[in-house]
């Protein structure tokens, strides 16, 4: 069998596998594809019934709300499989599709990136990660958000790669637009990608003023970066303007992601949690009664207010403003959340929820997998920045706005699943790279004058 061939049949036995290991999840765990965790299934049911995007649940019994809390593009894709009377039949297998999609567009990216054979041991770190694996039985964001991050990168690798940025400006202006488009569909799915977006376009504009001023010519390339961002920016509009345009009709405002980040924020950013989390050993977590008890605490002072809070903007921005105080009350404190939170971000192993007591051979698993992918992930992190390989900048970049966004607002493991296919590429790489390296223990048998150069 040639080497073409033997990575063929790899790849296709790890999408096999892939799809059946997110299969028996989901016939084994089907009941959590009825749980409402997130409230997306009672948005999809109403939408559903032609009550629109609303947030109160039908069954009871209350007034239907106009909400914009969640981003929209997740409910509205299981708002197909509930209007169908098969909601979560039809959740599980999108979520199992996505998954092999997921780690189809991982391997394409990899092959963009020239990792070879590396990019089907990617493949296989996305095709068995816990988190994605667990999260295929659950009826919130993060199968989907990953699968548009992958799709995302693979088009920006070959939007904004050295070889791409050679052709010609028709040639790549729909690739630009699309790349926009699916842009904007991530951000309608999980907003954190607008700081993505946002840390990109400083980058990339800041690099484009540099080669400006080393430049000794002012002719311009083919495709100027400014024809590049239009492109891209249009793209970004097609997607996100319906949710925008709803917004202002509904709510008088132009809200393009959500009336969720106060909450969020307040939720990582008050004097329970840095009592009974943050002060405390780690692994401690804040139990179920605990928050229960600090949510109605906080729906009485909102009661309190004068004039009374009447819309999801004015209870958002109270609660930014509200966690905005804690933070500058207790500045200490919110330094040490913060160092939590990112080590909450990328710990290794999951913490064990309020009444639940993992098994310890699970845990020592899941904290192996992750240890190793990890520390081939941040190996291939300083070997990017330190070789300046600019095909690889919008995978670092990934990582630095998520890790960014979730310093401030609550988070844990979950948080940086769409992340996977970029910490897959990025640890192969790392890997591949040191194994290289290791080889160089072969120069100790040859003579010394044939040492080949390293």
């Amino acid at each position: 069998m040639t080497k073409t061939g033997f990575l063929t049949t790899a790849l296709v036995l790890i999408l096999l596998l892939a799809g059946g290991l997110r299969l028996g999840i989901v016939m084994r765990q089907s009941d959590q594809l009825r749980e409402d965790r997130d409230a997306y299934i009672a948005i999809a049911r109403n939408l559903a019934a032609g009550n629109g995007f609303t947030s109160s649940r039908m069954e009871a019994g209350q007034d239907l709300e106009p909400t914009a809390f969640r981003p929209p593009l997740y409910p509205c894709l299981l708002a197909v499989g509930y209007y169908l009377n098969a909601g979560p039949q039809v959740t599980g297998i999108l979520q199992v599709l996505l998954g092999i999609a997921t780690v189809w567009f991982t391997w394409k990216t990899g092959q963009r990136l020239q990792l070879q054979w590396a990019a089907v041991l990617a493949a296989g770190i996305v095709a068995t990660d816990p988190i994605l694996l667990q999260y295929t039985s659950y009826s919130m964001t993060e199968v989907l958000a990953t699968f548009l991050c992958s799709l995302l990168l693979y088009l920006l690798v070959c939007s904004f790669s050295t070889r791409s940025e050679e052709l010609s400006a028709s040639t790549n202006k729909p690739l630009l637009f699309w790349t926009g488009a699916v842009w904007g569909l991530a951000i309608l799915c999980r907003p954190t990608f607008l700081a993505f977006l946002g840390i990109w376009l400083v980058i990339r504009l800041a690099d484009s003023l540099k080669q400006r001023l080393l430049s000794n010519s002012e002719e311009s390339r083919p495709a100027s970066v400014s024809q590049q961002l239009a492109f891209l920016a249009a793209g970004i509009l097609l997607a996100v303007s319906p949710w925008l345009i709803r917004n202002l009709v509904v709510f008088r405002a132009p809200i393009l992601t959500t009336t969720h980040g106060g909450y969020t924020l307040l939720l990582g950013n008050n004097p329970v949690f840095y009592n009974e989390v943050v002060q405390q050993p780690w692994g401690t977590v804040w139990t179920g009664e605990s928050l229960d008890a600090w949510q109605k605490s906080l729906e009485a002072d909102i009661a309190q207010l004068q004039p009374a809070l009447e819309t999801e903007q004015e209870r958002d921005r109270w609660m930014y403003q509200r966690a905005r105080q804690n933070i500058s009350s207790q500045p200490s404190l919110f330094a040490q959340s913060c160092l939590l939170r990112l080590k909450r971000f990328w710990n290794i192993a999951p913490l064990a929820s309020a009444g639940q007591t993992p098994s310890r051979t699970l845990l020592l698993g899941v904290a192996s997998y992750y240890f190793v992918v990890l520390l081939g992930c941040l190996w291939g992190v300083c070997l990017v920045v330190w070789k300046r390989e600019r095909n690889w900048s919008p995978l670092i970049w990934l990582l630095v706005s998520f890790t960014i966004v979730h310093l401030f607002y609550w988070t844990n493991m979950r948080m940086r699943a769409p992340l996977v296919p970029a910490i897959a590429q990025l640890s192969v790489f790392g890997w591949s790279h040191l194994i290289h390296f290791c080889k160089i223990d072969r120069l100790w048998t040859r003579p010394n004058t044939d040492h080949p150069k390293v």
